[in-house]
């Protein structure tokens, strides 16, 4: 199931990023004609925060978000498991703060919508917690995996 999931996301992400070249592409077009395309600007902001979000996701599971490896390195083979899960833990947890609350405001921006396309702005604040989601079902899944050295934290 993870795989499938995975390649979902390397899918979503690759299709938003064709899109998003349209658009802007279409836009630029338009322009040298005088016309300026209605919510297109809206629609590849959208898309840009989910691209983001979803990639964000797609990282944890690969491990290749930001670390500091020079301490990690310099910390010694019997102190370097405990800060790969103390640094796990404090993801874990930033990851559950983002889902829930983004949950929260997600739901409270049910009323709202986008200037242009008139979408409900849960659409764009969806993407917080669908892949903070995401990335705590991979930060998990990690914890049971070896830590390679290589590897970022």
């Amino acid at each position: 199931m993870t795989k499938a999931l995975v390649k979902t996301l390397y899918i979503a992400c690759a299709v938003v990023i064709a899109l998003l070249t349209l658009i802007v592409l279409t836009q630029v077009v338009s322009r040298f004609f005088d016309y300026s395309m209605p919510g297109t600007e809206e629609l590849s902001r959208l898309l840009v925060v989910w691209m983001t979000f979803l990639g964000m996701s797609v990282a944890v599971y690969e491990r290749g978000h930001l670390a500091v490896n020079f301490f990690v390195k310099r910390a010694g083979d019997k102190l370097r498991p405990y800060i790969y899960l103390t640094v796990n833990i404090l993801l874990g947890l930033f990851f559950l703060v983002l889902t829930v609350y983004g949950f929260i405001f997600s739901y409270q921006s049910l009323d709202f919508t986008s200037s242009t396309l008139q979408l409900p702005m849960t659409v764009f604040y969806l993407a917080v917690p669908v892949s903070s989601l995401l990335s705590l079902y991979f930060l998990i899944l990690n914890a049971w995996k070896p830590q390679n050295e290589s590897e970022a934290v």
